[in-house]
């Protein structure tokens, strides 16, 4: 029996896999989900949030899978091709070992630090037998409801979703219509190969066998060269960019829209109807994403996703929680009566209620992006300013007003330490840019009003019986783990930080604890912290 080092037995509950046992894959427009035993269960088409194409990871039986794989998989691995986004499973078998590579194929010469797209509108599996000869099954079944037929040069399917009418696919072995989809079984001999595309750009049918290296290599190219200019250093700098990589497949290319996440309705744990769609973007998630990219070295990115959310609040008048691809509004949210869920974790949902809420600390997170942005070296002209000023203005007006929270709670709302501390942010960073570079504003209020948030931050979230700080300001609720990112600056100010732990108390106190840890509430960049409003470390 032939094993490969890292194999591991594939374990299926009630017909599905392990939510960590699947790879992702992606091309900046949509991703794909691909499992250790060789299927793909996820892929929307044509863009992230569009309807799925595939959706047998929310149910094994009507929602849809593309599987390639031994007929007897004793154990498998996945591994990415180096510094790409191009997955190869190793499916090991009583009779060898079937390699399938699984890439969403990019344009040759794709610069993915351009605001463009970059994708082909294309999945391309490619498997090759090593070491012996491996007996395999493939099956293409979409989606319960969508139908096909047969062409000269491949199969078409019936998609009328998103301006996509069509999906073809190429295969270079013989498929037999079985049902809803297609499949095959044949034994791949050592050292052979074959082939299957799927393509939905609409602009032509697939007539020829793809070269498949060719474009591997295209796109495996495509994503070193992005990769290879980010700056991870240190220990753990290949895992810092493997989830560059992953952050960057959740970057819309055409708009700069960052997903919170590629899918929708996975539990928190099976069993439970805690499942939402996340398939949009929460300027909250974004600005940790956007943080993340300045830092390691690809401001491009964190450029385009701050003039794309600045153009949606000037659009509308308004920040919002949470925004689709486009610069709209996420649909509303509703249950898919088809899908039975995750290993029954129902309801399946798409679109979401959490749009409709009040999360006050959106207005810290867009004036942080704008901060981080000029301290890159650019300056703040009178037209962004103009459009940050009110953003501003509802963070004052908003800081006490109780709102559902990082958390998104859907009962009763509150005055979470979290939104209030945010709302500091955005008054502390807007100042700080106006010190620097000398634009006007109402020095006295906003101060003001940063020095009663901060105090109100640091008295009235105190519970002094369990010596910590809680989710409501007031020292009511429980324990928040959000409050874990205000102290998450490297860097302390300089001033009473230093002063040992020991015998302090009171609000000055639970200050300098915070000082110590080396940022302001909400500091995502090292150099800020709450000593005061606009103060900068000496």
């Amino acid at each position: 029996m032939i094993t490969g080092a890292d194999a591991r037995p594939v374990v299926n509950h009630e017909g599905y896999l392990p939510i960590e046992d699947h790879g992702l894959i992606g091309d900046g427009s949509t991703c794909a989900l691909v499992g250790r035993d060789g299927a793909i269960t996820w892929l929307c088409l044509p863009e992230f949030d569009s309807p799925p194409f595939l959706a047998g990871i929310l149910d094994a039986d009507s929602g849809g899978r593309f599987e390639i794989a031994p007929v007897h998989t004793l154990a498998s691995s996945q591994r990415y091709t180096e510094d790409s986004c191009v997955l190869v499973t190793s499916l090991v078998s009583d009779r060898g070992v079937l390699q399938v590579t699984d890439g969403l194929t990019l344009r040759a010469g794709a610069d993915l630090s351009e605001p463009v797209p970059a994708g082909r509108s294309e999945l391309l599996r490619h498997a090759r037998a090593v070491g012996g000869d491996v007996p395999l099954r493939i099956s293409l079944v979409p989606k319960a409801g969508v139908t096909f037929d047969t062409l000269a040069t491949g199969w078409r399917f019936d998609w009328r979703q998103d301006g996509v009418q069509e999906v073809y696919l190429w295969s270079s072995v013989e498929l037999i219509p079985d049902g809803r989809g297609l499949s095959a079984e044949l034994t791949l001999r050592a050292g052979e190969t074959l082939t299957m595309v799927l393509h939905w750009s609409g602009r032509f049918r697939l007539r020829q066998h793809p070269e498949s290296k060719k474009l591997i290599d295209q796109t495996v190219y495509a994503w070193r060269r992005w990769s290879s200019s980010l700056d991870c250093e240190g220990s753990q700098a290949e895992l810092m960019k493997r989830s560059a990589l992953t952050l960057k497949m959740l970057d819309h290319a055409e708009t700069g829209a960052i997903l919170a996440a590629a899918t929708s309705s996975l539990p928190e744990w099976p069993g439970t109807s805690r499942n939402w769609d996340y398939r949009y973007t929460w300027v909250r998630d974004a600005s940790f994403s956007n943080y993340v990219f300045r830092r390691i070295g690809d401001p491009s990115d964190a450029d385009v996703f701050l003039a794309w959310v600045l153009t949606n609040v000037e659009r509308d008048g308004v920040p919002h929680v949470m925004y689709a691809l486009d610069g709209s509004q996420p649909p509303d949210e509703v249950q898919d009566p088809q899908l039975r869920g995750y290993r029954g974790s129902a309801p399946v949902r798409w679109g979401n209620g959490a749009r409709h809420q009040l999360q006050h600390d959106v207005y810290g997170e867009i004036v942080d992006i704008a901060y981080q942005w000029s301290g890159s070296g650019k300056r703040v002209d009178e037209r962004l300013w103009a459009a940050l000023i009110p953003i501003v203005e509802m963070a004052i007006r908003s800081w006490r007003v109780p709102d559902s929270g990082p958390w998104e709670i859907r009962d009763k709302s509150r005055p979470f330490t979290y939104s209030a501390a945010l709302c500091y942010v955005a008054i502390d960073r807007a100042i700080q840019i106006a010190r620097r570079d000398g634009l006007p504003y109402p020095k006295r209020r906003w101060e003001a009003t940063a020095r009663r948030i901060r105090q109100a931050a640091l008295t009235q979230s105190w519970d002094p019986r369990r010596r910590t700080f809680t989710e409501n300001l007031g020292a009511s609720g429980g324990l928040d783990a959000s409050l874990l990112t205000l102290p998450a600056g490297v860097q302390p100010c300089g001033r009473a930080c230093q002063r040992p732990a020991t015998a302090e108390s009171g609000a000055a106190g639970r200050e300098r604890r915070l000082h110590r840890a080396g940022s302001a509430l909400g500091a995502r960049q090292p150099d800020a912290c709450m000593v005061g409003p606009g103060t900068r470390p000496d």
